[in-house]
């Protein structure tokens, strides 16, 4: 069971029994202002393909639209409630935040970006499920993504098949169905309190798993409500 609610999460954990949630997979704002930057409007960019053309990435997609929901990351009353919910959590943008209690475990997820490029190499996630750190190589760099879980780092060869971008922040499935494979089970029941594109709600729903997904901005909820449909009438896609 997916359900995608175009809600607050704090309103929405209020009405939540302790620990109902196996494990909660989140990516929090991380207070940078993203939702403002001017290069979500920019559509002339291209990039070099091997053959020395040059492709538009944007050919297909429209400009976001500017917003604040990356003002600053949640407070610590956030973290205790999605940790009163939740009996693991695996939070992205923990290296933002100031909580409390927080445990060791780290993920830092390897994007691939090349050298020289404005945007991180890595994006940490604080992971309860394990005590030390942990590197995770899975290609997401602009136009070039990961072919499978299997060859993480190599480009998917038909740039036909790439994820459509829909959101500035947008993590790809193939992040959470790694997620999935490692920390989860099929009958887990899973919280996203932040749902932007919903890539997680994709991933579970390959993996078979159940998912409450929370996302608070209308449009954004319903860009990704209408991905996800799609991805349904597609069909179910391989796991990996």
């Amino acid at each position: 069971m997916i359900e995608l609610l175009h809600i607050d999460c704090m309103v929405y954990m209020a009405t939540v029994p302790d620990k109902y949630f196996d494990l909660a997979i989140v990516d929090v704002p991380y207070g940078i202002g993203v939702g403002k930057m001017a290069y979500l409007t920019e559509m002339g960019t291209t990039v070099k393909q091997k053959n020395g053309t040059r492709l538009n990435g944007n050919k297909n997609k429209r400009p976001y639209k500017i917003k604040n929901w990356d003002e600053s990351p949640p407070s610590q009353e956030y973290f205790d409630e999605l940790c009163r919910v939740s009996t693991h959590q695996i939070i992205f943008g923990i290296e933002y935040t100031n909580w409390t209690n927080v445990g060791k475990g780290r993920i830092k997820w390897n994007k691939g970006v090349a050298d020289g490029m404005s945007f991180s190499k890595y994006e940490v996630a604080y992971c309860s499920l394990i005590d030390e750190e942990i590197e995770l190589p899975l290609l997401w760099a602009g136009m070039c993504q990961a072919k499978s879980l299997s060859e993480p780092m190599t480009q998917q060869g038909n740039k036909k098949l790439n994820e459509r971008r829909i959101h500035p922040t947008q993590k790809p499935v193939l992040l959470y169905k790694w997620f999935l494979k490692n920390y989860a089970k099929p009958e887990y029941k899973i919280i996203d309190t932040h749902g932007g594109s919903m890539s997680i709600a994709i991933a579970c729903d390959d993996f078979g798993c159940d998912l409450v997904c929370c996302e608070n901005d209308k449009d954004i909820y319903d860009a990704a409500v209408k991905r996800f449909n799609t991805h349904k009438l597609q069909g179910t896609l391989s796991f990996g």
